[in-house]
């Protein structure tokens, strides 16, 4: 009986100690257990039965406060849940009413954040950078200075001087050209004894002299692509040249398309009620396109007996100074895009097609506007693409003066700097991918692109984003 009596008290004295744990983290009241209140409260126990009923009330008790704890728990992570989605909406919310009424300041902050994180390039010393511009059209040059005076060694850049080579007879175009050079002491006009290419190479023949080359129809410069250039020769002695990346280029249109570079973009059907005069550059501030696209792109042929298409043929300009309307980007609308039908060839029809050239320059101002000109690179980590003596455009290269004189004569002077020359010697023509420029047109596609309001927006970007104040471009100088 005695020790009956003390095994009571052990596992009394047992689930007291139990209980008062479980009091300890008791949620409804956080203060711990008192034994006085332990002693007072806890009824005498005068058989088996009683205790087995105090354990049975205790693992009640017990069961209770664990479904209390896990009640708790699950009710403060679902409202951490509704906190984080409240939050997440409302953040949602605020970008949807930011991008509905300030789009065009959001694409505008685009533009700077690009512009603030480009690199910082700092010029080498020890040669001179030539720019060596083949010259005959003012209408292009007009916006070709603007970039051209912001790479000026004397404005920061890289180009010690600007060679301009008049090869031309039209008197207007050579006054003009003798107004341009005198605005600034480091451009410099050279007459060309001969009407043929080795007379511009036979003065770029400086042994320390990097020169590159730019025609008079480049229309855009990134800000990067001549110091990208020059550093890119530098650190590749083994190129026999290093070549940009040009938009509206019969090979490299290939590549932008497959980058994601060319956006779907096709020619309004029909000219617009109320037509700018001095449409703005910003693609986002075009309405879309609306008519039902064809299920591809009809390119047509010019009409027997003419070079170009007419205004309005299948094919051709739909009607003067045209726009070119933005469809939603799916792969489905792209297709229905001449950029569809581009080829790696470069006499393919990226050389020969205007709405070709038309899409892609289309496209570079979205790209501009959206702060994505990364959808132009290709090659490798270093940016550079290895043409394995395939034959490039001269739009926009850097060459070495010694190196220019290794090659001449030469009877095709793009066939031989880029192909010929570089398989002969084992010495590659290298892509800078990240040095973008645009190129406005080939001889096939002149007169259409004239159709077009691409000057136009070239114009307006140009003013906005490159010339300076005393130097802002008029329209009437596009159409003379």
């Amino acid at each position: 009986m005695g020790n009956d009596q003390e095994d009571k008290t052990r596992l009394l004295d047992t689930t007291r100690s139990s209980d008062d744990d479980l009091e300890a983290f008791d949620l409804s009241d956080p203060r711990p257990a008192s034994p006085q209140a332990d002693a007072v409260n806890s009824p005498s126990y005068s058989d088996s039965s009683s205790l087995a009923e105090y354990k049975e009330q205790e693992q009640l008790k017990y069961e209770r406060q664990r479904s209390k704890r896990r009640r708790f728990g699950c009710s403060w992570i679902a409202v951490n849940r509704v906190c984080y989605c409240v939050t997440l909406f409302v953040f949602l919310l605020l970008a949807y009413c930011l991008g509905t009424f300030s789009g065009v300041r959001i694409e505008q902050h685009a533009i700077a954040t690009a512009e603030q994180q480009a690199p910082k390039w700092v010029k080498p010393e020890g040669f001179k950078v030539v720019g060596l511009v083949f010259y005959g059209r003012p209408k292009y040059v007009s916006i070709l200075d603007c970039y051209l005076k912001r790479n000026l060694a004397e404005n920061g850049g890289y180009f010690d001087e600007i060679h301009w080579m008049a090869n031309t007879e039209n008197m207007y175009d050579i006054r003009y050209l003798d107004r341009l050079v005198n605005t600034t002491a480091s451009y410099k006009k050279f007459e060309i004894p001969r009407p043929d290419f080795n007379s511009v190479w036979e003065h770029a023949v400086d042994n320390n002299t990097l020169y590159i080359k730019i025609d008079d129809d480049i229309v855009y410069i990134h800000e990067d692509a001549v110091p990208r250039l020059v550093h890119s020769k530098l650190n590749n002695p083994q190129a026999l040249n290093i070549a940009a990346n040009i938009i509206n280029s019969p090979l490299t249109d290939w590549f932008h398309h497959r980058t994601g570079a060319v956006l779907p973009y096709l020619p309004e059907p029909n000219p617009p009620m109320n037509a700018s005069q001095t449409p703005s550059w910003r693609p986002s501030e075009l309405i879309p396109y609306r008519a039902t696209p064809p299920s591809e792109y009809e390119f047509g042929q010019p009409e027997e007996g003419h070079a170009h298409y007419q205004i309005g043929q299948t094919g051709g300009p739909p009607w003067k100074n045209h726009r070119w309307l933005p469809l939603p980007e799916t792969a489905a609308n792209l297709l229905k895009t001449p950029i569809a039908r581009s080829e790696y060839n470069a006499w393919g029809r990226g050389w020969v097609s205007w709405a070709i050239g038309a899409q892609q320059q289309y496209s570079l101002f979205e790209n501009i506007e959206k702060g994505q000109m990364q959808r132009y690179w290709f090659g490798g980590a270093d940016g550079l693409w290895n043409m394995r003596y395939d034959r490039y455009n001269l739009n926009f290269l850097a060459i070495w003066g010694q190196d220019v004189a290794i090659q001449l004569p030469t009877r095709d002077d793009e066939a031989d700097f880029t192909s010929n020359n570089p398989r002969k010697l084992m010495r590659p023509l290298l892509i800078d991918t990240h040095a973008i420029v645009a190129h406005f047109a080939f001889g096939p596609q002149k007169t259409e692109m004239a159709e077009t309001d691409l000057l136009d927006r070239y114009r307006a970007y140009a003013n906005e984003m490159v010339c300076t104040s005393d130097n802002q471009l008029q329209a009437v100088e596009l159409h003379y």
